[in-house]
């Protein structure tokens, strides 16, 4: 379990974690994007039960309706131009 209280930790070690929590969440998030295109592609929210990506990212994900939309849109465009993954991991797209 994690301990969410940060007042112990010293502002040198606040400021520098800060940052690697943005570098691994925009690695996380290309990721993440590789997954879902590669998931929507071979179409398998079919055999999970559902009609579609978007329902699934709803459904099975717990996505808000507008999150799934836009990951959805991102990882198709992400799948047709993967030149957008790098772009997004290193924080020059978002």
């Amino acid at each position: 379990m994690h301990n969410y209280s940060l007042a112990h930790v010293s502002d040198s070690d606040l400021t520098r974690d800060i940052a690697a929590l943005v570098t691994r969440d925009r690695v996380g998030t290309a990721v993440l994007l590789a997954h879902l295109a590669e998931f929507d592609a071979r179409k398998l929210f079919r055999s999970a039960g559902y009609s579609s990506m978007f329902a699934y990212c709803v459904g099975a994900l717990h996505f808000s309706e507008p999150g799934a939309s836009k990951r959805i849109q991102a990882a198709r465009a992400a799948r047709q131009f993967p030149i957008l993954y790098p772009a997004l991991a290193e924080g020059r797209l978002n």
